[in-house]
């Protein structure tokens, strides 16, 4: 009896797919390290994917941890972080917990995992004080992950996944929950087409598919 390849289950998800999968377990089971991963997978072989396959899809542990919006937990990588990284992270950290000074920040950020505040004025120099003024203004910044998975649950809301018409959903988006249609893609980088391959739809063969059927309603 030929023994199916559990790889490729996970090969036909999607990264948010995957990523709204494993960042489920890392919420629930309270998983913050590699380690930790790695025995949660022993015992539940078949509830995500190895880290061979995170590896493979999202170039390694720590990528996969910056798609999800989560900080590494080694002090040496914070190198590995853009600067644009780096500010989202420390401003979503500083936005959770309403810290309002430098040595607030001091005093709570090693035991939450965070960059100390000397590498981020290392890093930042003088421009540091900016992230701890001007409040109102920092609300939480939201990663690319939490992004498309409202996207998707905006596109389900509106009964729009047989279409994926972006001129609709800018239409009829619910604009308290998300930003524009222009304003997603310039965050993410992404035109449309690659927005809806990212959280699961083939949008090509949808429009071809609507096209056919408008040729042949016209006939």
């Amino acid at each position: 009896m030929e023994n199916k390849d559990r790889r490729v289950v996970w090969k036909k998800k999607s990264d948010l797919e995957l990523m709204s999968t494993i960042n489920d377990v890392l919420e629930k089971e309270n998983i913050l390290t590699r380690r930790q991963y790695q025995l949660f997978k022993k015992s539940h072989p078949q509830a995500v994917p190895s880290l061979w396959f995170i590896q493979e899809r999202f170039n390694s542990w720590e990528g996969l941890l910056h798609r999800l919006g989560k900080p590494t937990y080694n002090k040496d990588q914070w190198y590995q972080y853009s600067d644009e990284q780096l500010e989202k992270l420390v401003l979503t950290f500083i936005s959770d917990k309403k810290i309002k000074s430098q040595h607030q920040y001091e005093k709570i950020s090693g035991k939450n995992k965070m960059p100390s505040l000397y590498t981020l004025r290392m890093r930042f120099g003088e421009r540091l004080r900016a992230f701890f003024k001007n409040k109102k203004s920092q609300t939480a910044q939201v990663t690319d992950f939490e992004l498309l998975t409202k996207l998707k649950s905006e596109i389900i809301r509106l009964d729009l996944e047989s279409d994926l018409s972006m001129t609709k959903f800018n239409e009829l988006y619910d604009t308290k929950k998300l930003p524009s249609v222009y304003t997603i893609m310039r965050k993410t980088n992404k035109n449309w087409e690659e927005l809806m391959a990212e959280i699961g739809y083939n949008y090509r063969e949808i429009k071809i598919k609507k096209i056919k059927k408008n040729l042949k309603n016209n006939h």
